[in-house]
């Protein structure tokens, strides 16, 4: 169980992305086929990829937000110390959460809209709900993900030695020695010293 909960928090994203792609290919190449090959187009591919397409772009956003990519302009931010940098995301994060936690009730609005509606889509019949329900499931994983990386920040923030899925270069001894660099030099000497002790060496005395 355990590990089938970390395949899913570390792959949930990009597998459902990546089968979806694949399903867009794959029904837009039968399309392609049906219409040049055999003369006759399909009359539910393209309804179904541009559903598959609404899904994956809200899919994207979790998967940007646990991955920290977005568009942004890091000129001021980066001037800081490892730190100073985990303390402004902490920050950002905040404003993030404050606002999906916002939107999530808007979303589910949405989609209980359809659900009351009995609205079909015109051409597989599909209840408009399943499509509709994207942005409402959308905004719960980035609500989760952001929550993820404020934990992360707020540690790193605090000095603390954490994994960082998102930034392997932060995950080495020396960026943990190199984001404690302003405190007291004999706690600084003590970490330093519990790294080297914790960190196998490359060579055995016989």
């Amino acid at each position: 169980m355990k590990k089938t909960l970390n395949w899913l928090d570390e792959n949930l994203e990009e597998f459902l992305l990546v089968v979806m792609l694949a399903a867009m290919t794959l029904i837009m190449g039968i399309q392609i086929f049906s219409r040049y090959a055999l003369g006759q187009s399909l009359s539910w591919s393209e309804e179904v990829t541009r559903f598959l397409f609404i899904w994956s772009g809200f899919l994207s956003v979790s998967y940007c937000s646990k991955k920290c990519l977005s568009i942004k302009i890091e000129q001021f931010v980066a001037a800081f110390p490892r730190r100073g940098k985990a303390l402004f995301k902490v920050i950002n994060h905040t404003f993030e959460l404050i606002f999906f936690l916002y939107m999530i009730p808007f979303a589910y609005s949405y989609m209980m809209s359809a659900v009351n509606s009995g609205q079909l889509s015109p051409a597989c019949g599909i209840p408009m709900y399943y499509i509709q329900a994207a942005p409402f499931v959308s905004f719960l994983l980035v609500t989760f993900r952001i929550l993820q990386r404020w934990i992360i920040e707020f540690k790193i923030a605090r000095g603390e030695d954490v994994y960082d899925p998102a930034h392997p270069e932060r995950n080495t001894p020396e960026s943990f020695i190199h984001a404690n660099a302003d405190i007291p030099e004999t706690e600084s000497n003590e970490i330093e010293s519990l790294i080297e002790a914790n960190t196998p060496s490359g060579k055995e005395e016989h």
